[in-house]
């Protein structure tokens, strides 16, 4: 069952490099991210397990891919976890998530958002050309038309998170 699920889970990311054609796909490529964003849950390891009962998503700023990552929580968990979305409007603003999502029109300050979660054990999720060159964990790109993922392997370590090799694998490695 669990090589089941690690080749369901990479059939998925592997497919998921696809082409965005028009404004009419922004709800297919939200989807997309939503579906990145609970897949990344198994191949990122949060340190200190903790006693929550829930598993929590934080996103910062309006972004499309609300409905989206609710629909995944009505019927999936995180390690036998509820998943629990929290929205955010400012930096001031956000409490412990274990990922938090910065949508592309957010409208705050990266270095506000990093300051507020550094060393919090958060794994930091973004939208915006250069954010993982500036700090965050992971940002999702669109390359020649395709939907694709850098990962920031020192981000993700300065969170105390790791990240398995199988996810490595699949995303562009900024240095």
């Amino acid at each position: 069952m669990r090589n089941f699920r690690l080749f369901t889970a990479l059939l998925v990311f592997n497919v998921c490099s696809f082409t965005i054609w028009g404004q009419k796909d922004k709800a297919s490529e939200y989807n997309l991210k939503a579906a990145f964003i609970y897949n990344f849950t198994r191949y990122i390891e949060w340190k200190g397990g903790s006693d929550e009962n829930e598993f929590i998503i934080g996103i910062i700023g309006t972004s499309p891919i609300n409905d989206p990552l609710s629909e995944i929580v009505k019927t999936e968990t995180v390690d036998n976890k509820k998943i629990t979305i929290k929205r955010f409007s400012k930096p001031a603003d956000i409490g412990f998530c274990h990922i938090l999502f910065i949508s592309q029109n957010a409208g705050v300050s990266l270095d506000d958002i990093l300051a507020k979660t550094s060393g919090k054990g958060t794994l930091i999720i973004s939208e915006q050309n250069g954010y993982a060159e500036q700090g965050t964990a992971i940002n999702f790109v669109v390359i020649n038309r395709k939907l694709k993922f850098e990962a920031n392997v020192k981000a993700i370590n300065s969170a105390g998170l790791t990240a398995s090799s199988q996810l490595l694998k699949l995303a562009i490695i900024i240095k």
